[in-house]
């Protein structure tokens, strides 16, 4: 089922669609009523001067042609009458139309910044995951340099620079995204005062994962 505000811009979008038929429909009745005018006042110049001056079948067939003069004007003042008010509809369709638009462009960025938002909580726990695995890599590393450097022939200034696993780490880091970030963004500061999740909903004016459940 689609979201409500994707079937009003699809409403909305067909309404105009069908109010610019309407309209052109019109436009196309009244030059073709106009045509059918023209047309009939040229036959009336026809018989006007024969039934003027007495010519009872120029007098006949000018009645006949009177009628249809008569009929085509009706039809050509209802069609400028309706015309207007037809455009005002679309003038008024084409507006639910722009604001439909507002509305559907609101609701997707809502949801591409919530979904946003839910990836930064992935990327704060897959950190927060890090940071746990990295304090017991980390707290490992005095023993081990300890009990390592005691060896006999151990060089105490390498395993100060390996065991502690620094180094390994930095290696170990994918270029993709950390260094990338790095090196494109470097002028930024570190600032981890805020998580990104909590970030990211503060900048797009959403409520926190946990105030949104």
């Amino acid at each position: 089922m689609k979201p409500h505000h994707e079937s009003n811009l699809e409403a909305a979008a067909a309404a105009v669609h069908e109010w610019q038929a309407k309209v052109r429909t019109i436009t196309q009745n009244i030059e073709e009523a106009e045509a059918v005018v023209a047309a009939s006042a040229r036959r009336r110049s026809e018989h006007v001067l024969a039934a003027s001056l007495g010519d009872d079948a120029a007098r006949k067939h000018l009645d006949h042609v009177l009628q249809d003069d008569r009929q085509a004007a009706s039809n050509l003042e209802s069609l400028r009458l309706a015309l207007p008010l037809g455009l005002e509809q679309l003038k008024a369709s084409e507006h639910a139309h722009r604001e439909a638009e507002i509305e559907f462009r609101r609701a997707r960025v809502h949801h591409l910044a919530r979904q946003r938002v839910e990836a930064g909580a992935a990327i704060d726990q897959a950190f927060s995951d890090f940071a746990e695995a990295w304090s017991d890599y980390e707290s490992l590393g005095p023993e081990l340099l300890d009990l390592a450097s005691q060896e006999p022939g151990s060089n105490a200034l390498f395993l100060a620079e390996t065991i502690s696993g620094v180094a390994r780490l930095a290696a170990s880091l994918p270029a993709a995204p950390f260094l990338a970030i790095r090196e494109k963004y470097n002028f930024l500061p570190i600032s981890t005062h805020k998580s990104l999740a909590a970030a990211e909903a503060q900048y797009w004016r959403l409520p926190a994962l946990d105030e949104a459940a």
